[in-house]
């Protein structure tokens, strides 16, 4: 279970925890070298509804699974809205402690032959000068190293964007806040996190991968360039040092792409043979292709202690056979729902492949299936296309006749020359054109022309054979189908006999489905669906957390589908909680004051009077 704490000045609020309020969709999300987030929707029956401030209203998220704050920061922003259904609602998001960052800026500075941990330090020292004492940071552990031939600049930026562009840019490295004695220190480290003897394996704890391969980024010939030379805006270049030419190459990407150039710019590099150092390191870094996981696994630590949490930045063994994976990956992004912790969104991360080497068995039988499923899509409007143009270019003979041959009022054309013999006739006019045959019945002169497509826009015939159909209307005389250029669909009924429907929103909020009857609706969404009666005002939700009814849009029941609570609610105030986990009852007054406590493991009964009555 999680507890979420938001601080105003010396005063604490409880806005989310097992035995008290309850906030809605929380979600951390952090990556590396990034401001952790935390999102969450909150409703005015919260007791912190009201005091929640952008910028000054503090945040933390404790694990009671592992004792440890698993989010520190503050709120960002905290809009309040209506949705659908009528409930108002704020939309709360909030920063990591590295946001404390963007709170200050870097006057002008320019540092020369200093170490890392040097400039960190002044950078640090700045913003500390700057904001007040709840938000500095300082130096900790630095681990990544670098000659002392850099030059270092600052130009009034924000000290988040200098520390991330003068120092991560540059010289790799990550970065994390640590609290050690009531202080924050910042450690600015090669690699954050640690081996771990935890797998993530298939029919175990690994429920979804998906996994995605970025090549796009590839140069064969790279122009390193330093800083500017003198007040020009020629810069340096790495011809004095690497024989003449001011380009590098890969011979073995050559070959297989062809040149594909490209420059690189290191304003601070004022030394030709660092510049050739750098570039080299840039090149062969740039052409690799990153391979990126995206994983939900079940977080078993929470249900056995002995096994180790995931943690970001750590490195797990990843098993998957049926798409050839087994390896030690690290996740660099980590996403945690507090509604249900178990089920952690993990990106993987770190791995690289060189572009030359990239192309497995796995990947060209997934194409594979690909191109047979489009294969067989498009099978029964190749062979219309097929036959049609048989009939076209087969076709020999003929006769085109402007009738009357003065004046004409159509063309015909016919397989003799008599409209009154042929067995076949197209005719054009300006009121369209008819397509006729002797099977029709009737005549070529008089009809019917059972195929037509005629100037007022109506199409006439048996098939129609297309890749793409653009506002589609069908009415069969008891009923339309239509389909809007806008993606909207409107039946009188739809029937399906096996299958799937599959349908894919831009928000789990928003209601996919609606069916109506009279004062009776049910709505469906990917978060949860509803029961409304307008007619009583009363509507019962349910998602994967809970339960919820209401009644006049007043919240009365909640059962909580991971713990099995039950807690009821009159004017917006608790007033009954049945704890499963603790086997214990809970009556409330109306001030929301305990005034009857049931411990059902040992059978005791608190209440401040008893009165027995026949």
């Amino acid at each position: 279970m999680f507890i979420v704490t938001i601080t105003n000045g010396a005063e604490n609020t409880i806005i989310h925890s097992d035995g008290t309020d309850r906030i809605s969709g929380g979600k951390i999300a952090k990556s590396i070298n990034a401001v952790d987030s935390f999102s969450f929707t909150i409703y005015p029956n919260n007791a912190g509804y009201d005091f929640l401030k952008p910028l000054t209203t503090a945040v933390k998220v404790y694990d009671e699974n592992t004792g440890k704050d698993i989010f520190i920061g503050r709120v960002l922003k905290c809009p309040d809205s209506m949705d659908e259904r009528g409930l108002i609602c704020r939309k709360v998001t909030c920063e990591g402690r590295l946001g404390w960052l963007y709170d200050s800026v870097q006057p002008y500075v320019e540092y020369k032959m200093v170490g890392i941990s040097t400039v960190l330090s002044s950078f640090l020292s700045k913003h500390n000068a700057q904001v007040g004492a709840d938000k500095r940071i300082d130096l900790g552990q630095v681990t990544v190293t670098a000659s002392n031939n850099y030059t270092y600049t600052a130009n009034w930026d924000k000290t988040m964007n200098v520390i991330a562009d003068k120092l991560i840019g540059k010289f790799g490295g990550e970065i994390q806040l640590r609290d050690k004695d009531g202080k924050v220190y910042l450690d600015y480290l090669e690699n954050i996190g640690h081996g771990t003897d935890t797998t993530i394996e298939l029919a175990v704890n690994l429920k979804t991968i998906s996994r995605e391969v970025d090549e796009t980024a590839v140069i064969t010939r790279l122009y390193p360039l330093g800083a500017k030379l003198t007040d020009s805006e020629k810069r340096l270049t790495i011809g004095t040092v690497n024989g003449g030419k001011d380009y590098i190459e890969d011979s073995s990407l050559i070959a297989k792409y062809g040149v594909i150039s490209g420059p690189q710019i290191w304003d601070d590099v004022t030394l030709a043979s660092n510049l050739l150092s750098k570039g080299k390191e840039y090149l062969k870094s740039v052409n690799r292709a990153k391979v990126q996981y995206q994983i939900t696994a079940l977080d078993l630590s929470r249900i056995d202690k002995h096994i180790e949490q995931f943690e970001l930045g750590c490195w797990y063994r990843v098993k998957n056979s049926l798409m050839g994976i087994d390896e030690d990956l690290r996740i660099v992004g980590i996403s945690i729902d507090l509604d249900n912790p178990q089920a952690s969104q993990l990106t993987f991360g770190d791995r690289f492949e060189t572009l030359s080497g990239f192309m497995t068995a796995k990947t060209q039988s997934l194409q594979s299936a690909i191109d047979n499923s489009e294969f067989r899509n498009r099978q029964v409007i190749d062979s219309k296309i097929e036959n049609a143009t048989k009939l076209i270019t087969g076709a020999e003979g003929g006769n085109v006749i402007l009738d009357p041959p003065t004046k004409p009022r159509r063309v015909l054309i016919m397989d003799t020359d008599n409209i009154d013999t042929c067995k076949s006739c197209i005719q054009f006019n300006l009121n369209g054109m008819g397509f006729w045959k002797s099977s029709d019945g009737g005549s070529a002169k008089e009809g019917p022309y059972t195929k037509a497509w005629t100037i007022d826009g109506n199409l006439i015939t048996d098939f129609i054979t297309a890749k793409v159909l653009t506002g589609l209307k069908i009415n069969n005389g008891s009923g339309t189908f239509s389909v809007s250029e806008n993606g909207h669909i409107i039946a009188k009924a739809l029937t399906m006999l096996g299958g799937n429907i599959n349908i894919e929103t831009n928000s789990k909020d928003n209601s996919v489905i609606k069916l109506s009857y009279k004062e009776w609706t049910l709505e469906l969404s990917p978060l949860q669906w509803v029961l409304k009666n307008s007619t009583i005002g009363g509507h019962v939700a349910c998602q994967a957390g809970g339960v919820f009814l209401y009644w006049n849009d007043e919240l009365k029941v909640n059962i909580d589908s991971n713990s099995g609570d039950i807690r009821t609610y009159a004017g917006g105030k608790a007033s009954f909680f049945l704890d499963t986990n603790n086997h214990s009852v809970s009556v409330y007054d109306e001030n929301e004051k305990r005034q009857i406590y049931l411990e059902g493991n040992t059978g005791t009964v608190y209440a401040k009077n008893f009165q027995q009555t026949n």
